[in-house]
């Protein structure tokens, strides 16, 4: 399983090496694609806790609008898809898988999951990016670039 999420996250990485990219923070050059998002807040609570930092990475969109993410929920990996819609701030998760690793008391991490499959919108400036569900606040993220 490790192998596969390795290489599966290899592939993700390096297509979204190439082309254009989804949106941009203007002060600080960070992409929502191509950056590593580190998660800081679940609702208004710091995220603690965990074996892992918890992260999300989104890969280029196609024509569509569609994507795939991969990340860390802070025991567990996990994987899925989302949809966006060019020229707005709308995105969705979607298909958000998980491995059940067995990791004691992270009640965080389900919130984490909820949060995600409930985002509707976001918005990025400079390194924070916030994920929105129904206008509210459901995720703070840090973000680092990860493509050079």
């Amino acid at each position: 399983m490790k192998n596969t999420f390795f290489f599966l996250s290899v592939i993700l990485f390096l297509a979204s090496c190439g082309g254009s990219k989804k949106a941009k923070s203007s002060s600080t050059g960070l992409f929502l694609t191509g950056t590593k998002w580190t998660v800081l807040k679940i609702q208004d609570v710091m995220s603690t806790g965990s074996m892992n930092s918890r992260t999300l990475e989104l890969t280029l969109p196609d024509k569509k609008g569609t994507g795939t993410i991969s990340g860390n929920g802070g025991c567990n990996l996990f994987n899925g898809g989302y949809t966006s819609e060019k020229g707005t701030k709308k995105i969705q998760f979607t298909n958000i898988a998980a491995t059940k690793m067995m990791c004691g008391e992270d009640k965080q991490e389900q919130k984490f999951f909820n949060a995600l499959n409930s985002v509707n919108s976001y918005e990025l400036s400079g390194n924070i990016l916030k994920l929105y569900s129904g206008g509210e606040l459901s995720l703070t993220l840090e973000g680092v670039n990860i493509v050079k």
